[in-house]
């Protein structure tokens, strides 16, 4: 049910912003859905701090990242009040012509910047505690707080339990990687990108710290089906394990 659920809410939404956990598993299954997303079509915002240095292999190219579309130009009303405003188009180049109503512009009065959409739907990968998380970056994303969530966590060995903060609460009773493995296939994304197994594996590299822990006949059953998909399982060790 909640798989379905999750599949439809991102079918609906246009505007996607993903937030993983600090662990790395959490930001190798945070990267396979910005891939699979981006691949449905979705504008994809990654809020993250840095990834770690034995995960940057999973980095995108230039050719995966949507830069902001909405450009704003502000002008503060105490300097002018502007009353219309029109836009003239050739094949050279946009003008912006603005009628002054009273007051004067002058070019160090006004601000120009990228605004950041509003998101249609927050993805959370492996947060127990949504508000706890943000409690201290509100003034960079108090905007996120009113979008509907949907919150993927796994079950298994939880240190603090998941608080349910979402629309649709996706809590597995396996690996987080599992998890988001079974929303990829449920969203119908075929044939799945090299990125995308190489991330899955990842992750499943990660929970079970290099298949020593964790072991259940499905785990290497999926690390074979990701293999089959293209991922690398040689570049994959080298680049978490940094061995030569």
């Amino acid at each position: 049910m909640e798989l379905q659920e999750s599949k439809n809410i991102i079918t609906d939404a246009k505007n996607i912003y993903l937030i993983p956990s600090l662990g790395p598993e959490a930001i190798a299954s945070t990267m396979t859905l910005f891939y699979t997303l981006k691949e449905l079509g979705k504008n994809v915002n990654l809020i993250i701090e840095s990834l770690p240095e034995n995960l940057k292999f999973l980095t995108p190219s230039a050719d995966f990242i949507s830069y902001p579309k909405n450009f704003v130009i502000s002008i503060p009303n105490k300097q002018a009040q502007v009353s219309q405003v029109f836009y003239e188009k050739t094949e050279d180049n946009l003008k912006i012509h603005l009628t002054i109503e009273n007051g004067i512009i002058k070019k160090d009065d006004m601000s120009f910047y990228f605004s950041d959409a509003k998101p249609d739907l927050i993805i959370t990968l492996g947060i127990k505690d949504y508000q706890e998380q943000l409690k201290n970056k509100l003034d960079s994303f108090g905007f996120l707080l009113d979008s509907p969530i949907l919150n993927i966590d796994t079950l298994i060995n939880p240190v603090q339990e998941n608080k349910k903060f979402g629309k649709i609460n996706l809590l597995g009773d396996f690996s987080l990687t599992e998890t988001v493995l079974n929303l990829v296939k449920e969203a119908g994304v075929n044939p799945m990108k090299k990125e995308v197994a190489n991330c899955l594996l990842s992750g499943i590299m990660l929970f079970t710290e290099n298949f020593k822990k964790n072991l259940t006949a499905e785990i290497f059953e999926t690390a074979g089906y990701l293999m089959k998909q293209g991922a690398d399982l040689k570049q994959i060790t080298n680049s978490i394990y940094k061995t030569t």
